[in-house]
């Protein structure tokens, strides 16, 4: 039986000659003879206190396996050691066997081996030590950022930046788009009051009344020269125009020419004014009609839309390239009504193609319980040189007087 000098275990097997645990080379238990003769050569004649004490000499025993770098078995620092070279050794009894690891290669023969087969006993190497852990370096200490300043004053200015800049534009839109918008409208409202003044120079009727007189002509307007006045007379109606007569009175240019087939028996206009071009191509008419009223305008108002749509689709079927322009709340001469224009095109005549623009007013007495209301009726071409769109109808050209000197009621 065979033992381990460096963990002490045995193995029964003769043959096997290395420690399965730590790579030991496994001896045989001698047994001790007194008779026999120790041999001994001179450096074991040398005493323990003669050895060099210099430094202590690793055990001889002691296996570095060179296969596994991750395993290094360090020098133990032991005691002398006085028993005979080849002895079992002792002192590693009290440790605490180590870890199995898988066998090694067979290791070169330990200096106890050598000293069985030579008979000379080699001072072992000593074992490689091992290198001191590097001192770890400091890491570098992180420097310290800088404070980031502030951007809320940015922040701040730039607003205020936008606020102004936002402010001068819509100074400049309102100086340069809006005002100027503002001041044609106040030009327009100042020229229909100046109308109206001299429409009504001693006591003008409110507008919005409806239960005030119609104004009578020589108390409203003075015509100016070269103008024709216009009284409407019962003497030749019947029909319709008979018995929805009303008084009206209004001047026209002298220029113009009345309409023959107006305020006739079987007639459907009571009055018709032309200014002619030629015979066959008017510039500018005039005719007024009547329709079913209740005397104000208040309470022909709920009819007026549907009384707009059966007139234009009557217009429609006569005037070609009929189109509606508008309709709503209207004043002719200080007078509350309601009305729509159009607009058509007559093309290939021997004029060229000709524009036309239409206008017609609903127009009450004002005096509530009259049946009657009349109807305004007017035209204007291309023809006109004054005329360029539907808005001058009434307003432009020679038919402004008429619609200035229109008034309700006999003359006295």
């Amino acid at each position: 039986m065979k033992s381990c000098p460096k963990c002490n275990r045995t193995f029964p097997d003769e043959g096997q000659k290395f420690c399965t645990f730590d790579g030991g080379l496994l001896i045989a238990p001698q047994t001790f003879d007194p008779n026999a003769t120790i041999r001994a050569t001179s450096i074991d004649l040398n005493t323990q206190s003669e050895l060099p004490t210099s430094r202590d000499l690793p055990d001889p025993n002691a296996t570095i396996m060179e296969s596994y770098p991750a395993t290094v078995a360090l020098p133990r620092n032991t005691g002398p050691t006085t028993g005979p070279a080849g002895a079992p050794n002792t002192s590693d009894i009290a440790r605490q066997p180590p870890q199995p690891t898988p066998p090694p290669p067979p290791p070169p023969p330990s200096p106890a081996a050598e000293a069985s087969t030579t008979g000379e006993i080699r001072a072992p190497q000593p074992a490689p030590a091992m290198a001191a852990p590097a001192p770890s370096t400091p890491l570098p200490q992180q420097p310290v950022a800088a404070q980031k300043k502030s951007k809320l004053p940015w922040i701040v200015a730039g607003i205020l930046l936008f606020f102004l800049l936002g402010t001068g534009a819509l100074a400049g839109i309102f100086f340069f788009v809006v005002k100027p918008r503002l001041d044609e409208m106040a030009a327009a409202e100042r020229n229909a009051e100046r109308r109206a003044e001299n429409a009504n120079l001693s006591t003008p009727a409110p507008a919005s009344s409806v239960e005030a007189p119609s104004p009578t002509p020589e108390d409203t307007f003075v015509p100016p020269p070269g103008t024709v006045q216009f009284a409407n007379s019962n003497d030749n109606l019947d029909g319709k125009l008979a018995e929805h007569y009303f008084d009206f009175s209004f001047y026209y240019p002298q220029s113009w020419e009345r309409d023959p087939k107006a305020g006739v028996p079987g007639a459907s206009n009571f009055v018709g004014v032309n200014r002619n071009f030629s015979k066959d191509f008017p510039q500018e008419t005039f005719a007024v009609s009547w329709y079913t009223s209740t005397g104000t305008f208040v309470g022909d108002l709920p009819s007026y839309p549907e009384r707009v749509e059966e007139y234009s689709n009557s217009l429609a079927k006569r005037i070609p390239e009929y189109k509606k322009v508008s309709e709503g709340p209207t004043k002719i001469n200080s007078m509350q009504g309601y009305e729509f224009r159009w607009e058509g095109l007559s093309r290939g005549t021997e004029q060229g193609d000709l524009q036309l623009w239409g206008r017609v007013v609903f127009l009450p007495t004002g005096t509530e319980g009259d049946t009657a209301g009349a109807t305004l009726t007017m035209l204007g071409t291309s023809l006109a040189g004054e005329l360029s769109s539907v808005e001058d109808v009434g307003e432009r050209g020679e038919s402004p007087v008429i619609l200035e000197s229109f008034r309700f009621g006999k003359k006295k």
